[in-house]
């Protein structure tokens, strides 16, 4: 597979586990993807993009979500991107996700 391959499909998955804990912790607040989307100013539908993975969500999105839905970001690092380092790493141990790289 050829490196820029590879960078899409890592993308592809921490999209899929940031929309996950999106709808997790959403849901855990007891909202509904409409009313997180009122809040936001966007679709239900957007949201559902959001959760599934569809969509890429921009670092000030994610920032306003995380702040409805009253969470810290060491939570969401924690929860999201040490997940995927781990994951990552035991399918390669000699690399690291695309957006450690430096």
């Amino acid at each position: 597979m050829i490196e820029h391959e590879s960078k899409k499909s890592d993308s592809q998955s921490l999209r899929k586990d940031i929309g996950i804990f999106i709808r997790e912790s959403r849901i855990s607040k007891s909202l509904t993807g409409a009313q997180l989307g009122n809040l936001l100013d966007v679709s239900q539908q957007q949201i559902s993009r959001y959760e599934n993975g569809i969509t890429s969500i921009n670092i000030e999105t994610l920032d306003t979500i995380l702040q409805i839905l009253d969470i810290e970001w060491s939570e969401f690092y924690r929860k999201v991107l040490m997940v995927d380092v781990t994951n990552q790493m035991g399918k390669n141990k000699d690399s690291f996700p695309f957006y450690l790289h430096i």
